[in-house]
């Protein structure tokens, strides 16, 4: 029971003063980074590319909807209950397909901008653990949140000046 009663009382002793040791935090803004690399306007590009072939392709859809649209509007009047039924039912599905379609050029988005990004991600995740290491840092925080609301909500000169480490992760990354 002493044996018990002491290693708790270790334990705790050892929490107390791993709480109470100074955590040092850095801090940096990864979309500042990606701002200042080469590699962005490229990405941008090819993601525009893609993005212009998709919209020509749903504008297309688009103005066949509109048509079908404006055809049974008009023929609506002299249609049997049947037919109207019937042309209702395909432009329902014609509307299902298109709002599909845009789910899914945004998921390829998606898809294409992560397959771009990710090794630069990876980079920069290296750079962020060598700079933390190199300075000791407990942690390192994303300034913003990924909806560009700001993070970190104060913080001083100094810290501003020293804690910092945006600067240094672009530095790093074109070299």
């Amino acid at each position: 029971m002493m044996k018990y009663f002491t290693t708790t009382i270790i334990l705790l002793l050892g929490l107390t003063l791993a709480a109470s040791a100074q955590m040092r935090v850095g801090y940096m803004d990864p979309q500042v980074v990606l701002d200042n690399l080469p590699e962005k306007e490229a990405i941008e590009r090819q993601l525009n590319r893609f993005l212009d072939s998709r919209e020509a392709e749903f504008e297309e859809k688009a103005i066949e909807l509109q048509n079908m649209l404006a055809r049974f509007q008009q023929e609506a009047p002299n249609l049997s209950e049947e037919e109207t039924r019937r042309r209702q039912q395909e432009l329902q599905v014609r509307d299902r397909e298109l709002e599909e379609f845009q789910m899914r050029v945004q998921r390829e988005l998606e898809q294409r901008q992560a397959e771009l990004l990710g090794p630069i991600l990876q980079e920069m995740n290296i750079v962020i653990e060598s700079l933390a290491a190199e300075r000791n840092l407990d942690y390192v925080l994303n300034e913003a949140t990924s909806e560009g609301e700001m993070f970190l909500l104060f913080i001083s000169d100094d810290g501003k000046e020293n804690l910092n480490l945006t600067d240094q992760v672009i530095a790093r990354m074109l070299q």
